[in-house]
């Protein structure tokens, strides 16, 4: 057994704990996001140490805790520039890019929250693969949908209308929960390869 098949379940015990965490609280502090974030930089930087610190800036840029226009415009700016140096340099890492500025843009909407942003981005500098966006969105979807109907049962339809329809404010919700499915998602699809 190595590490890359015992990570994914590792990361997935952790994101339960912080999944806990969220639902009671639902202000998830920043340590817990640095748990998994220095680690999973500190592994990107051993390959890629410019990928790294393109990553480290970003996060700079955005000041995770806060949602501001501008250091979000820098920091998206920066992923998209240096996009076609992740192609030529290390297209292995192109998923990372991809998938951070994904989540940097839905992050910045208000669609998740800082700490989501953050599990996200841990889980694709684990695993920068397609293979874990996938499961990223999958988490994220299959999660949104489940708190739909659980929160509002048979109604979740009309909700769901309602809230579009009049774009209203919807409802903060906890949101890590994603990214434990996500790593379980991944994790399930590592064991049967």
């Amino acid at each position: 057994m190595n590490i890359d098949s015992v990570l994914p379940w590792l990361l997935f015990a952790w994101l339960v704990i912080e999944t806990v965490w969220d639902l009671r609280s639902h202000d998830v502090p920043v340590w817990f996001s640095l748990v998994m974030l220095i680690p999973g930089l500190a592994l990107v930087g051993l390959f890629s140490p410019w990928g790294a610190v393109v990553i480290v800036l970003s996060l700079l840029a955005t000041e995770v805790v806060k949602r501001s226009p501008l250091s979000g415009v820098i920091g998206a700016s920066l992923l998209a520039i240096t996009l076609p140096l992740v192609r030529l340099i290390a297209p292995a890492y192109l998923p990372l890019f991809v998938g951070w500025g994904g989540l940097m843009v839905i992050w910045l909407i208000g669609v998740i929250g800082g700490a989501d942003a953050l599990a996200g981005l841990s889980l694709l500098l684990f695993f920068p693969s397609w293979i874990m966006l996938a499961c990223i969105v999958a988490g994220i979807l299959i999660w949104s949908v489940a708190l739909l109907i659980f929160r509002y049962g048979r109604s979740a339809g009309l909700r769901l209308w309602t809230v579009a329809s009049t774009r209203a404010a919807g409802t903060r919700a906890a949101g890590i929960g994603a990214y434990a499915l996500a790593a379980l998602i991944f994790g399930v699809l590592e064991w049967f390869h």
